[in-house]
């Protein structure tokens, strides 16, 4: 695999994390209200980049799981008998 094949894949994943992160903006707002905290009792900055963090780590598990659940869709079945008595293969 190419580098510009390796770099394709990775703005693929760069680019859905990004629309996931958009679509997922509403589940942000609890950091959003620590940081207002922050500045307004002064309380400790961390827990403003704990919740930014947990937010980032729902949506990159998110992502994984149906990554892995479209991955697994994948897979080919195996070739199948043909027993249909009428097929061409059987006469002679």
């Amino acid at each position: 695999m190419s580098f510009f094949e390796k770099l394709k894949n990775v703005g693929g994943a760069l680019l859905c994390l990004l629309l996931g992160l958009l679509l997922n903006l509403k589940w942000s707002i609890p950091a959003w209200i620590l940081l207002a905290l922050h500045f307004w009792l002064d309380i400790s900055i961390w827990w403003f980049v704990a919740g930014v963090s947990i937010w980032l780590l729902r949506i990159l598990v998110e992502m994984w799981i149906i990554g892995w659940a479209a991955s697994c869709s994948n897979e080919k079945a195996p070739p199948k008998e043909n027993k249909n008595p009428y097929s061409v293969r059987g006469r002679e």
